[in-house]
């Protein structure tokens, strides 16, 4: 699996890395929407697929390499694990990011972060996370009587001194500003890209299925906190729709990037028309 979508935003290189894509059943669906009833989610499919895909973002910005989660990697199923080959075929590897932004610490969002074992797969980056999202997992997995959990909290505590705590407002490089999505998980973020007059929003996991943009209360069973995420939701895709953002979704099918445009009282999603 090799795909990477590229694009600019202004004079900021960007592209969209695949770094794994699925189709998961309605029941597989169903099972991830608590109060949500299986023939509820057949209807919203319309007859579709559950597609799932997972969208690394990487931005050059003023020769500052940036990549925005790094995916499962070699520890995620049979279907993920593309990240180092997409970014193989825009001519980079590993070795050449500078800073790898971790949006949440969902596995689908961090495992990548080592090789194997033990070795770094971004030997030469820094990480930066928002505070509060490094709390709540900290957190957790100190108290977890997981032997997995508590392999997190060992690994990610003898990374901290590479740790760098951003707030929402806060610059990462020259336009590429934080942006609060609290909801998912506490400190769930996100990334504005703004060069020249032109506008990239990355809301990474602000929804997970296309039908959450006219079911914006449907909460995922993921969430830290469902009636934040859905708050978040509404706020978000309020913004993006009112400002005419062009958007990046983590799991919308690759590339992910679209519109998004008020239709009543919910919203509704506008890919783009020209994709890989």
């Amino acid at each position: 699996m090799s795909k990477s979508y590229q694009f600019t935003v202004g004079d900021i290189q960007c592209a969209v890395l695949l770094e794994g894509e699925s189709t998961k059943t309605s029941e597989a669906i169903a099972e991830r929407y608590p109060k949500v009833s299986q023939d509820e989610i057949e209807a919203a499919l319309g007859g579709t697929a559950g597609d799932d895909s997972l969208n690394c973002l990487y931005i050059n910005s003023g020769g500052t390499r940036i990549l925005a989660d790094v995916g499962f990697g070699a520890a995620g199923p049979p279907d993920s694990g593309g990240l180092v080959a997409a970014l193989n075929s825009i001519d980079l590897t590993p070795a050449d990011i500078d800073i790898v932004y971790l949006t949440h610490f969902h596995g689908d969002h961090i495992a990548g972060l080592m090789a194997d074992e033990d070795p770094l797969e971004f030997p030469n980056a820094r990480f930066i996370t928002m505070d509060a999202e490094w709390q709540e997992w900290i957190g957790r997995w100190a108290g977890s009587n997981s032997p997995q959990e508590r392999r997190q909290f060992e690994r990610f505590t003898a990374m901290r001194d590479r740790f760098s705590f951003v707030a929402a407002g806060d610059s990462v490089a020259p336009g590429v500003t934080v942006v609060d999505l609290a909801g998912h998980t506490l400190g769930h973020s996100g990334l504005l890209v703004e060069s020249q007059g032109e506008r990239l929003l990355h809301v990474v996991d602000l929804l997970h299925q296309s039908f959450q943009f006219a079911r914006t209360e449907w909460h995922f069973i993921f969430d830290s906190d469902g009636d934040m995420a859905v708050k978040a939701r509404r706020r978000v895709l309020q913004r993006c729709a009112d400002e005419g953002l062009l958007t990046l979704f983590y799991h919308l099918k690759f590339p992910g990037l679209g519109m998004v445009k008020r239709r009543g009282d919910s919203f509704s999603w506008h890919p783009l028309e020209r994709a890989p």
